[in-house]
């Protein structure tokens, strides 16, 4: 999905190049309109902006001003101007920009204006098409990432607390590694919801590389970044600021980081379009609000990971930010031993958090791992039993079915086993109460999709007079607003924009036929800054105008009376 502001500050302009695009037959484009380049920076603080349709002229910044601030925030921008003049001097300066695409006059017409727009579409699908498939696709996406630079990460990252920083700069200096040691770090973490169709270890292991390297290619545009594999399913992503001595000349180092944090949040969205256009793949995205000291890290980690499970919504593409500096206690730490058995349960937790099929494989290597009757030493047995049955209570605790798991499975039986019990009785309980994980959270997804499609249509009624693009819906959800039209249309059979439109036709006859409201006032409460445009959507859809409809209606009642 592709995202088109448009800026003008003349509301029938405005609202005319919103309705003829709305309109448009140009798919995966949301339209976003803003009536000043005020309004317009707060959009381009808040998403990543892939096509600017401009006034030049416009009071308290132009759009020769507005370009600059675009490019400082989204250098991939694409940019069409607008003016109502032939102004030369405008256009020769525009020309000059390289993320001005087209300089158009507004007497040129809707057509020429939509075909400049189409031509930017294809211009960024030609550019993504030539990086993504030219020198990943082609190349079979050779595996290439640094095995030293992994582990250490991982070491980093599941350790406890660190050495000081001089001597963590010296191991990223020695592994070559850009990172500063004395510089905070934002984390991001791309957990892979399905993989449809890569089965075998080696093609999950080629698309997890592919997905890593477009979280690089483009983060690294204003960060400095690194992905590595935290686990089969799960990419985390380091980012830092890109020191850069001219900047900090103009700017300070906390606005520096401001900026770049408001870029990689708004890449996010990116991620995913990449990864579901390219790969296939369907990836959720959970960051940090804010950076954290590289000894916060593993515990920054495991709040994310944590938090994959915590929202809504299983196999699912989300798409959420999350402050990891308050809210309710980290969990534990992951456990720091290689040991295979206490792998193999990490693993299977992963699974059941994902809804996965493979968990019974990773029971059974768990099983193999253990031995046919267990460990003979009890000293060993018991450790095993310690860990099975805290790797389960934690996975129970978090998909929130433990007081379930009391009541409807055999769970309550761990609590009686000893190095005595024999080692079949523990591998069937706990294969039983694996087992009912999995059958439960089928039901809970069919509970979620529900709930969330509540949500969706409880905030449309609740905010007809405010923005309802499909970027705001689809952050009350904390999903992909693009992965959200899809999935919506899905469940309802219709896109959640007939959805909007039904609302206000709805209201808009309510508040005709049950209110002395006049017509600008109407107008206002369903969300329009145009009177008129109210009058054609309002005719469009019910046959007649407004007035018409509330004085035939009247009239109806009156001879019925």
């Amino acid at each position: 999905m592709q995202r088109m502001m448009i800026v003008d500050d003349e509301p029938i302009i405005l609202d005319g190049l919103y309705e003829y695009f709305v309109k448009a037959d140009l798919p995966d484009l949301e339209i976003i309109k803003v009536h000043s380049a005020a309004y317009a920076i707060e959009w381009l603080n808040t998403v990543k902006i892939d096509i600017v349709l401009s006034d030049i002229c416009m009071p308290g910044m132009d759009g020769m001003q507005l370009i600059q601030e675009i490019v400082d925030r989204w250098p991939r921008c694409k940019v069409i101007l607008l003016t109502g003049h032939d102004e030369f001097n405008y256009a020769h300066q525009a020309i000059r920009n390289p993320c001005v695409v087209d300089y158009l006059l507004k007497t040129e017409g809707m057509e020429s204006i939509r075909a400049a727009v189409q031509r930017t579409l294809e211009q960024i699908s030609a550019e993504e098409d030539e990086f993504y498939r030219t020198q990943w696709l082609r190349h079979k996406l050779p595996r290439a990432l640094p095995q030293l630079q992994q582990q250490s990460l991982l070491e980093l990252l599941r350790g406890p607390g660190r050495r000081d920083w001089r001597q963590l700069q010296e191991e990223f200096d020695a592994i070559r590694l850009s990172f500063r040691a004395d510089e905070p770090v934002l984390p991001v973490l791309l957990r892979m919801e399905t993989w449809r169709g890569a089965e075998t270890v080696s093609d999950r292991g080629l698309i997890r590389y592919a997905a890593a390297n477009i979280a690089e290619e483009l983060l690294g545009d204003k960060a400095v970044v690194k992905a590595i594999d935290l686990d089969p399913g799960t990419i985390v992503c380091l980012v830092q600021l890109q020191m850069d001595a001219a900047a900090f000349s103009t700017v300070s180092r906390e606005e520096w980081w401001m900026r770049t944090l408001r870029f990689v949040h708004g890449t996010l969205e990116s991620i995913q379009q990449a990864c579901s256009k390219f790969l296939q793949l369907s990836v959720s995205v959970f960051a940090s609000e804010h950076t954290l000291a590289w000894q916060e890290l593993g515990q920054g980690i495991n709040r994310l990971r944590l938090a994959v499970h915590e929202s809504p919504g299983l196999g699912m593409e989300k798409l959420l930010k999350l402050d990891l500096r308050a809210g309710a206690a980290p969990p534990a730490q992951l456990q720091h031993s290689y040991a295979a058995t206490e792998l193999l349960l990490d693993q299977l937790a992963q699974c059941l958090q994902a809804g996965d099929g493979d968990w019974a494989g990773a029971f059974r290597k768990w099983v193999e791992a253990a031995g046919e009757d267990g460990p003979a030493d009890p000293f060993q047995r018991l450790r095993l039993l310690s860990a099975i049955a805290a790797s389960l209570v934690r996975t129970l605790q978090e998909l929130g079915l433990l007081e379930a798991a009391r009541a409807e499975t055999e769970l309550p039986r761990m609590l009686y086993f000893t190095v005595q019990t024999p080692w079949p009785e523990i591998v069937s309980t706990y294969h039983s109460v694996y087992a009912w994980i999995v059958s439960r959270r089928s039901a809970a997804s069919r509970h979620d999709e529900s709930r969330i499609l509540l949500v969706i249509h409880q905030y449309i009624k609740a905010h007809l007079a405010d923005d309802l693009s499909l970027t705001r819906i689809a952050q009350e959800v904390s999903l992909n607003p693009s992965y959200l039209s899809r999935w919506y249309k899905r469940m309802t059979g219709k896109g959640i924009s007939d959805y909007i439109l039904e609302k206000k036709v709805e209201l808009s006859k309510e508040l005709l036929l049950g209110t002395p409201l006049k017509m600008h006032e109407i107008s206002a409460q369903l969300g329009f800054s145009d009177q008129h445009y109210f009058f054609r959507f309002f005719k469009k859809t019910a046959g007649c105008t407004p007035q018409e409809f509330r004085e035939q209606r009247k009239g109806q009642g009156q001879v019925n009376a």
